[in-house]
């Protein structure tokens, strides 16, 4: 299973064609689609003014990581640790339900737990057949290469699908500040504990018995795999056959209310994985033996009344609900740069034309400068410049995002970009006119990224746009389009962040508009014509 193929995805493609016609006294208004010709000159403005800080997001929602399109869901989690130069350690949990596969469960007579496994997949690439006819695999989002200490805990914390504090009608949030409140509820119950957990890329082979009676070869691609405790199986399900609490979901999530997936760092590395609990693929098999009447008379013996050994096997999934912990260390953060950093981590706030927002009396005087000028707007582009020596030889996120912060929705370029995807469709090659990749050196160290937003501009110098601040976050993919609560923010004031800044860890650090390296400062670059005189 590949991440960026995961959901199916589509591709629009948009033919838009231009016409233009002019000479030096016949001219479209301002902010028009114009080349040039003879008759102008093609220039670049790039002083205009700007304002940008970072702001770090303390407890961000964690419970809607739940990404579809068309028949295909994913519920994506971190989990792990992962380290960095630029922001140090950050490490991730997962907190989720568990659900029956069907209610009220048969399991026999004198059922007994042979065996209970976990299996989630990785998100993986599969390579060329080698001379052997193997097929290798290439894990895909798997952060860092170093063990980790990983553990499975039951707690009592209640996950309610709805909050009762607005009478159940708005669904409950869940924050990534709350791993205190899960652990103060554990059981004492541990049901899987490594020290030394690594994700392996080895695919998996088990065998399976085919309607014929003979065993199948069935081989699946990389994923996580543990055995986890017969007992608590035992006395948690098997036992309960029967029972109320196998009656239905929210009777079976009430007696078992969550497994814990905590991480914890055993050297000075890590590795965060980023996981898909949804789907048959994620899911818990529990393995028993069983009593029941030989009534084919397997054993041949004519007696179909005896008892005779049975296994079988019953699964368990993830959720509806599960959420994500984080424990984020936060470097001190310098008024010159803007940090980027997935998960709980940190935005940038820009404001272009400081001081012209709905409701005020007058526009900046760079935005008056340019509305005066009456120049048509062939390209506006924000680069932003990586700072290298703060990001040190990290682990480079190739995309971000930009969008409008006042009302959490993508900027306008972003649907007249030609590149555009399938929105909520995996594809790491979708609005890169709009949002560009991050340029490397020869060396693949990040250099820039590029952000056209000259529709945005035109609209603002046409007036047809009010002029709002912009957010900029980190994204494991721009195609995801959902946004997350933010509880806490410092500075306050931000209300929601992009859910797809939630599901990477991966940080920057970028030059803001007043570093002192001039060359690399944050800066609006307006490419326009005008007649010449």
């Amino acid at each position: 299973m590949t991440l960026k193929n995961t959901i199916l995805k589509t591709t629009a493609i948009f033919i838009v064609v231009f016409s233009f016609i002019g000479c030096e006294n016949d001219f479209d208004p301002i902010g028009s689609e114009i080349i040039g010709g003879p008759g102008f000159n093609n220039e670049l403005y790039d002083e205009a003014e700007i304002t940008a800080y970072s702001a770090a997001l303390e407890a961000v929602q964690t419970n809607n990581l739940t990404f579809s399109s068309g028949q295909n869901t994913v519920r994506l989690h971190l989990l792990g640790v992962y380290k960095d130069a630029a922001y140090g350690s950050q490490t991730a949990n997962v907190y989720s339900q568990l659900s029956l596969s069907n209610q009220n469960p048969d399991f026999g007579i004198e059922p007994v737990v042979d065996s209970v496994v976990l299996s989630i997949p990785y998100f993986s690439t599969e390579g060329a057949p080698n001379d052997d006819g193997e097929t290798a695999y290439k894990l895909d989002s798997i952060y860092g290469n170093s063990p980790i200490k990983l553990s499975i805990h039951e707690s009592r914390y209640f996950l309610n699908s709805y909050d009762p504090a607005t009478g159940f009608e708005n669904e409950q949030k869940y924050y990534s500040d709350m791993q205190p409140v899960i652990e103060n509820n554990f059981t004492g119950e541990v049901l899987f504990e490594s020290d030394d957990f690594k994700p392996s890329s080895a695919k998996y082979t088990y065998y399976e018995e085919n309607s014929e009676g003979e065993n199948d070869t069935i081989t699946v691609a990389p994923r996580m795999r543990l055995k986890l405790s017969n007992k608590f199986f035992q006395e948690k399900l098997l036992n309960k056959a029967g029972s109320g609490e196998l009656s239905s979901d929210n009777s079976f999530q009430n007696f078992v209310r969550g497994l814990y997936f905590k991480a914890e760092a055993v050297g000075t590395d890590g590795t965060m994985m980023l996981l898909d609990f949804s789907g048959s693929n994620a899911d818990i098999t529990v393995y028993y033996t069983s009593k029941a009447a030989d009534v084919q008379d397997a054993d041949e013996d004519e007696d179909t009344e005896e008892l005779v050994d049975v296994q079988d096997s019953y699964q368990l999934g993830f959720g509806p609900n599960s959420m994500s912990t984080f424990q984020q260390e936060n470097p001190t953060m310098i008024n010159d740069n803007l940090y980027l950093k997935g998960g709980e981590g940190s935005m940038a706030v820009i404001d272009l034309f400081p001081g012209s927002y709905e409701g005020n009396s007058e526009p900046s005087e760079d935005l008056k400068f340019l509305r005066e000028n009456e120049w048509l707007i062939n390209e506006a582009n924000l680069i932003f410049h990586v700072n290298q020596q703060e990001v040190g030889g990290s682990r480079e996120p190739e995309r971000i995002y930009l969008y409008d912060l006042k009302n959490n929705i993508r900027l306008a370029d972003y649907s007249l970009d030609n590149n555009q995807g399938q929105l909520n469709a995996w594809s790491a090659n979708v609005n890169r006119g709009h949002l560009g990749a991050l340029e490397r050196d020869d060396d693949g160290n990040g250099v820039s990224y590029k952000l056209r937003i000259t529709e945005h501009i035109r609209r603002i110098l046409k007036e047809d746009s009010t002029n709002v601040k912009l957010g900029l976050v980190v994204s494991q993919n721009v195609n995801l389009l959902k946004n997350s609560a933010v509880r806490e923010s410092t500075p306050s004031g931000i209300d929601r962040v992009p859910s797809s800044s939630l599901i990477t860890p991966l940080g920057t650090v970028l030059y803001g508009p007043n570093a002192d390296d001039e060359e690399k400062r944050l800066k609006l670059q307006i490419y326009y014509t005008e007649p010449k005189n």
